[in-house]
């Protein structure tokens, strides 16, 4: 996702002198619509996941504000039930395996942990990244002529609309601009180039909900691990592998791994 000049969602980050980052979190919810949900809900941790650990590298200066960056791999764990909405914490960084890891703790006005994550990502430094993702959205194919979206209440959607998942067939799904940005949907964001993570995690609760009885059942913590961009207007397939783990491809091609706790 291209770096929003201007936007954040951190109210505060202030670099300390073992090099990590202090975090103070909005609790505005007319800017931040998504803190109407629970703090478990998989649409707010991977958008907190995102500005925090974006704001976090921005104010290390990791990288330049306008750059691309892309998530690769994250984990998260929640805190107990019941905890309130991040509103301070302290992201720091760490090699592991030779790469460069970061780590974010969050925790609510209380002092209660919500979030424990940790993440790698890459920057882009081609001048040419809007032009080879353009060949990629062309060679992905068009957004189907009929698609029959499952009823928000079977999956449990948070807002009016906002089903990913077919009717007919659960493990396909499919994300627009029209249900999977606002206006339409209030609670998601993003550059608009590609369903990004908190796409697919939502897309994922929707598919446990509908498929695998968890639909009143948030999941306490997971893992994801991204291999290629899934576009967006064209459907990809949601499946179960060994060991509980959801595979997302599309035109056959794997791009995503998740994995669910549920505690």
């Amino acid at each position: 996702m291209a770096q929003l000049a201007g936007t954040h969602f951190c109210t505060a980050h202030e670099v300390l002198r073992d090099g990590s980052v202090a975090l103070a979190c909005s609790d505005d919810v007319a800017a931040w619509p998504w803190l109407a949900l629970d703090p478990h809900h998989p649409i707010v941790v991977q958008t907190i996941n995102f500005w925090a650990s974006v704001e976090a590298g921005l104010a290390k200066r990791n990288w330049a504000d306008g750059q691309w960056t892309a998530l690769t791999e994250m984990e998260w764990q929640c805190g107990a039930p019941g905890c309130g909405h991040a509103h301070h914490g302290l992201a720091d960084y760490y090699e592991d395996g030779g790469k460069q890891r970061f780590r974010i703790t969050l925790f609510d006005k209380a002092g209660r942990l919500v979030y424990r994550m940790s993440g790698a990502g890459v920057v882009f430094r081609t001048r040419n990244f809007e032009g080879w993702r353009a060949e990629a959205k062309a060679a992905a194919g068009r957004e189907p002529a009929s698609f029959v979206f499952a009823a928000d209440q079977a999956i449990h959607a948070p807002v009016a609309g906002g089903s990913f998942l077919n009717a007919d067939d659960p493990g396909l799904a499919l994300v627009t601009p029209e249900n999977g940005l606002p206006p339409g949907h209030p609670y998601m964001s993003g550059s608009g180039d590609h369903v990004n993570a908190t796409h697919l995690a939502e897309a994922v609760r929707q598919f446990a909900a509908l498929a695998l009885g968890k639909r009143a059942t948030l999941p306490s913590g997971g893992e994801m691990h991204f291999r290629r961009y899934v576009e967006l207007g064209v459907p990809f397939e949601i499946a179960v592998s060994e060991g509980e783990a959801f595979i997302l491809s599309q035109n056959h091609k794997p791009c995503c791994l998740v994995r669910f706790d549920y505690a």
